[in-house]
């Protein structure tokens, strides 16, 4: 679960959007994800350590896995289309099988291309 921690300069704050919880300086407060994306562009980081979240920013806003996405969203967008995913799968490993995903021809043309021509000085 996510904690944001308050880091000054008042000894305690308020919350937003939770008017009776106070965060005493320094201590974290567990908060919930869905509260977190809600309201984490009015934690300021020179006043706020966000720990334990990572948000989402679709590039192209157009629904396809690319570089601003989490590895736990694109993992979950490439289960959610029938692919296979296994944990310890990099991020960048996971974007290729995005590319496949979405253009699957081309994928088996590269399984089965033709063996590449070998060069030598000769020619």
């Amino acid at each position: 679960m996510p904690t944001v921690t308050f880091l000054g300069p008042f000894p305690d704050r308020a919350l937003p959007d939770m008017k009776r919880v106070k965060a005493l300086r320094g201590v974290p407060v567990e908060v919930s994800e869905d509260w977190l994306a809600k309201n984490v562009h009015l934690l300021m980081p020179r006043y706020w350590r966000v720990e334990g979240y990572e948000q989402t920013v679709d590039e192209g806003d157009d629904g396809i896995p690319d570089a601003g996405w989490t590895k736990k969203d694109i993992s979950a967008w490439l289960k959610g289309k029938g692919s296979e995913v296994s944990g310890y799968m990099t991020k960048t490993k996971m974007l290729g099988m995005v590319g496949n995903v979405l253009n699957p021809k081309a994928a088996e043309e590269n399984k089965l291309g033709e063996e590449p021509t070998q060069q030598n000085g000769d020619e």
